[in-house]
């Protein structure tokens, strides 16, 4: 029976992964590439975690699954709401391990909160928000809770003590290998650990580490505390390779890739600079969602839209006219184009493409469109990372160019094609079967 195990590292672009194996700094994962297939993919549209993770762990589009960012509208008003587990409209693949009496191990996975009953164990993973709904099953939570598991770092800390949040991030790195550590020993048939802490590493530090800056010593000890955790588990991997499980395969992978910032660019300030918005509500032609998503006020997606079905055309040629003569914009994706014609209501109909180097903010707030960033790094839709590797090395080629196909892989190595899981959507675990 084939086993898989997942190592996530948000964040962590093929590039940075190429530079830090090439100057010794991550030498177990320079050790691992020798030996596996890898390389760059793309991200999605927009190339955010809730969205890329969704896409890879139910091998499925954002038309598909639902989830086009951190937020949505609460159709069809204009209330803004924060996406959680419950809004994936599509199962996981550990929902698809499950009806077959395969158990999982989810840890740490964005977009897992608040834990759902699963056959297995789930550590909920960012925007995790609180212990008592992190875990499941029961006993889970109580061994977070009593072994002081964080789910996240303080982000606001940074701006006040660069020095003490380095150590408590640092911190809450080890906290992802305590999980290893204590969960791998369960019955599993797919496991799957995540480590998001890389993500904000490289958001607050990345500059810092292409010159040189203060933090850049602490920024290479930060990534040789994730090469320690990559060993770790590939002696466990390699162990079971040993004992004769001949099936099981190793996947490594990053949700997106990284680049230095210049600016932020708010795209809310910048549709009421250009008369699309005079407020957020009825009166608005355009909204922004984060980070690069509009949407055009028109009925029925909004109760109180304004916007006819014949003037729709005309406004999002004057709005992608205007968006391309901005030096934060790259291009515009077409909301059809991406999602097709059968998307849902909740999907853009417009994807801004950032240039290199610039971070997009959809806040309904006041102020210049253009300011400075307090972030040193910003997301990039190409060179994410992945790799690929079974116990007899790179005997597998599968084509993959964006995390979708990943997705489809880790289907595919438990007999899961796509016409199963397109066909029975709606199949969901029973009562607990924990």
């Amino acid at each position: 029976m084939p086993r898989v195990v997942v190592l996530g590292l948000d964040g962590l672009s093929h590039t940075l992964v190429e530079r830090l194996t090439r100057e010794g700094v991550m030498p177990r994962l320079s050790g691992l590439l020798s030996g596996a297939v890898s390389g760059a993919m793309e991200s999605t549209l927009p190339e955010i975690s809730p969205v890329a993770w969704t896409t890879f762990f139910t091998a499925s589009s954002p038309s598909e699954h639902g989830i086009f960012g951190f937020t949505d509208f609460q159709f069809p008003g204009y209330a803004v709401r924060f996406n959680a587990s419950g809004r994936i409209q599509r199962p996981a693949l550990w929902d698809w391990l499950g009806l077959r009496s395969r158990r999982s191990v989810v840890l740490n996975v964005p977009m897992t909160f608040p834990a759902r009953p699963l056959f297995g164990i789930m550590v909920s993973g960012f925007l995790a928000a609180d212990l008592n709904r992190a875990g499941y099953p029961a006993w889970v939570t109580s061994f977070l809770k009593e072994s002081g598991y964080r789910l996240e770092a303080d982000f606001e800390q940074v701006h006040r003590d660069r020095n003490a949040f380095l150590k408590e991030i640092r911190q809450t790195l080890a906290g992802r290998a305590a999980l290893l550590d204590r969960f791998w020993e369960e019955t599993w048939d797919f496991f799957f650990l995540a480590v998001t802490d890389t993500d904000r590493m490289n958001h607050f530090f990345y500059a810092e580490y292409e010159e040189q800056g203060p933090v850049h010593g602490a920024f290479l000890a930060f990534y040789r505390q994730v090469d320690d955790i990559i060993g770790q588990l590939l002696d466990r991997v390699e162990a079971l390779w040993a004992q004769g499980e001949r099936d099981l395969c190793l996947v490594l992978l990053s949700d997106h890739g990284f680049c230095g910032v210049k600016e932020e660019f708010h795209l809310n300030r910048w549709l009421k600079a250009h008369g699309f918005q005079s407020e957020v509500g009825p009166e608005a032609r355009v909204l922004a969602l984060d980070p690069t998503r509009l949407y055009l006020n028109r009925p029925p997606r909004f109760e109180r839209g304004r916007v006819r079905p014949a003037d729709a055309p005309a406004l999002l040629q004057d709005l992608q006219s205007r968006l391309r003569a901005e030096r934060a914009v790259e291009g515009i994706a077409i909301g059809r184009d991406i999602y097709g014609p059968a998307a849902p209501e909740s999907a853009p109909d417009l994807v801004v493409l950032p240039a290199p180097g610039y971070e997009f903010k959809a806040r309904f707030t006041t102020g210049p469109v253009y300011t400075p960033s307090p972030l040193q790094g910003t997301h990039t839709r190409k060179d994410a990372f992945y790799l690929i590797r079974t116990a007899d090395g790179p005997a597998i080629h599968p084509k993959v160019d964006n995390i979708l196909d990943l997705g489809r892989f880790l289907f595919s190595r438990f007999g899961l094609d796509r016409k199963e899981t397109n066909d029975e959507p709606s199949r969901r675990l029973g009562p607990d079967q924990s």
